[in-house]
């Protein structure tokens, strides 16, 4: 589960998005240019919704300014709107070029790497926002939601805490922190803390974020059936938070529903494409039915998320194998099991590729690490089960 959508299908933070996305739409044009007209000509289409010519009269009067760094900003907006996230990154980067101290552009170029999935490259800009912005402005806090947004999407949830515990306490009210800040806690178990912000957002009605939250709760109680009915509520109330048909996605999994899970995770994907859960649980669920060319693009989304996910990795090195791709899945599953040596299938399959590709040797040596490892297992549940005996 990630970030917040608000009523009506908008996101908690889409104002966020969309404010700053157009800031620079406004610039202060240079005074006695003599290509103030067309500067002038540009701002005016940018404000009135016509990018595509916005975009040729910005790129005209820049043949002439390549360093006003301003206008490459706005060239860089329009560009977003038209959908063209490569081009309008690389003028957000050259305009950091020519002004390296401006945060509304080093801001404009954040969300262009959020909205394209590179969370790695958009936290690493939110981080530099927030750190050269006064604690109070208005800024710093609209980059403290993204970035804490982004850790959420890459499974950084101590990170969200981090983050968000000062906004949250000197912000009661702010409901998308208090959302985003809860499901951190629920994921980390912090369910008391959790709880506090569920109601946070309950003063202010019934909502499709706080029977989110709830459902999160109660899932990870083991109480998949109340989880269920607080997720139908939420997707009644709001049918385009992503989030919710994800979860009940997992619940319809749990269940066995594997045609209904399929169809939730897919809703998911079609709101938000970004999301690595759904991502990753559809790809999963597509390769264990053999569907490996449905799978791949989806695994390789999640794993550009999340790269150092192990449940993701594993899934991809299998599909490789699956496709005849032996040297490849042997190389990821050497990998994933020098991060995670404790993972006993990824041993098993391990071996299985080293048996198909003439490695003997090595492969009664994964056989042997993966039955000591389930062995380990087997006498952790017995001692277990005498504990509680």
């Amino acid at each position: 589960m990630t970030y917040c959508r608000g009523r009506g299908g908008g996101r908690m933070l889409r104002w966020a998005v969309t404010v700053w996305m157009v800031a620079c739409a406004s610039v202060a044009m240079a005074q006695d240019a003599p290509d103030q007209r067309t500067l002038k000509r540009a701002v005016e289409l940018h404000q009135s919704g016509q990018y595509g010519a916005a975009i040729e009269a910005y790129t005209e009067f820049l043949k002439s300014h390549p360093d006003a760094a301003a206008v490459r900003s706005n060239l860089g907006a329009a560009l977003v709107h038209e959908g063209r996230m490569a081009e309008a990154i690389g003028e957000y980067r050259l305009a950091l070029t020519a002004d390296p101290s401006n945060r509304g552009v080093r801001f404009n170029l954040a969300l262009a790497y959020y909205k394209t999935g590179e969370l790695e490259l958009a936290t690493r800009e939110f981080e530099s926002v927030r750190a050269g912005a006064a604690a109070d402005e208005p800024q710093a806090h609209r980059a403290a939601l993204l970035l804490a947004e982004c850790y959420l999407r890459q499974g950084k949830d101590q990170r969200v805490i981090e983050v968000l515990d000062k906004v949250v306490e000197s912000d009661p009210d702010d409901l998308a922190a208090a959302y985003l800040l809860g499901t951190a806690l629920i994921r980390q178990k912090q369910q008391d803390r959790g709880s506090v912000m569920i109601q946070r957002i309950l003063r202010n009605g019934d909502s499709a974020e706080a029977r989110m939250l709830v459902a999160f709760t109660k899932l990870s109680l083991g109480d998949k059936a109340g989880a269920t009915i607080d997720l139908n509520r939420a997707i009644e109330l709001n049918p385009g938070l992503p989030e919710a048909h994800n979860l009940l996605g997992r619940i319809l999994y749990l269940e066995s529903d594997l045609k209904g899970a399929e169809e939730a995770f897919r809703r998911a994907i079609a709101i938000d494409g970004n999301l690595f859960e759904p991502l990753f649980f559809l790809g999963a669920l597509l390769r264990q039915q053999g569907r490996d060319a449905e799978a791949e693009p989806l695994l390789e989304r999640a794993l550009k998320l999340q790269p150092d996910e192990i449940r993701a990795r594993y899934q991809y090195a299998v599909l490789q194998a699956a496709e005849g791709r032996d040297a490849r899945a042997a190389a990821l599953l050497e990998s994933l099991i020098k991060d995670a040596p404790g993972y006993a299938e990824a041993h098993r399959s391990l071996s299985k590729i080293y048996f198909r590709i003439g490695r003997a040797a090595e492969g009664r040596r994964e056989v042997k690490l993966a039955d000591e490892l389930n062995s380990q297992i087997d006498a952790g549940d017995l001692e277990l089960g005498r504990s509680l005996k």
